[in-house]
């Protein structure tokens, strides 16, 4: 005797398609979603590695100019009075947030028709750039190249503090004459961005202090 076939037995109900469907559905959706949220991660990363990046890179300029400071003297911003060495912080005598002349670039074989020595400027733009410009001669003329970097944006304040025999002073106003010729042992620069992060770089001056 041959059993007699149900439709259940001839294929799948609309219901049950409707629910594979659904089922389906869902787990493309979930599917989607983490893939989504893994790519946002991803990218999240790799914009903080970035930022972590342009931080290290800053905070690296700033310490390798610093620890080669001299007292090479130069003349003054504004191009009048004694000749100065390190100056910065909160005086009238220049306009950025510190200037002085620093040692230690290389010239193989003489190549450039210069010496090792450069002066180094720090300037906090308008627009928020905390900017490293490199006069590629401590006694620069209009002509005298200058190498001009932006370290970092979005800053809104850059606050320093020089230390000297464990006195702090805001301001440092070094010349070629005693007493004022003498560098700071250490800068400290607290650097406030727009987000609320702040940043702040400590550097012995001129190597080893005195």
């Amino acid at each position: 005797m041959t059993a007699q076939r149900t439709p259940h037995d001839a294929g799948f109900t609309l219901t049950e398609m409707l629910v594979a469907l659904f089922i389906l559905s869902m787990l493309a959706v979930a599917g989607g979603s983490l893939l989504l949220r893994a790519t946002e991660s991803g990218k999240q990363v790799r914009d903080r590695e970035a930022e972590i990046r342009v931080l290290d890179i800053a905070q690296a300029f700033i310490r390798d100019d610093l620890e080669a400071a001299t007292l090479r003297a130069t003349e003054p911003d504004e191009g009048y009075g004694e000749p100065e060495t390190f100056v910065g912080g909160q005086t009238n005598r220049t306009d950025a947030l510190f200037r002085f002349v620093r040692n230690g670039w290389i010239n193989p074989g003489g190549a450039a028709d210069r010496s090792g020595l450069q002066t180094v400027r720090y300037i906090l733009s308008e627009e928020g750039e905390l900017i490293r410009e490199a006069t590629l001669r401590p006694d620069s003329t209009r002509s005298t190249p200058v190498a001009r970097r932006v370290l970092l944006e979005h800053v809104t304040a850059v606050d320093l503090g020089f230390w000297r025999g464990g006195e702090l002073s805001a301001y440092w106003e070094g010349t070629a004459k005693p007493p004022a010729n003498v560098l700071p042992d250490l800068v400290e620069m607290r650097i406030s961005f727009d987000d609320g992060r702040v940043m702040t770089v400590a550097s012995l001056v001129g190597g080893v202090p005195s």
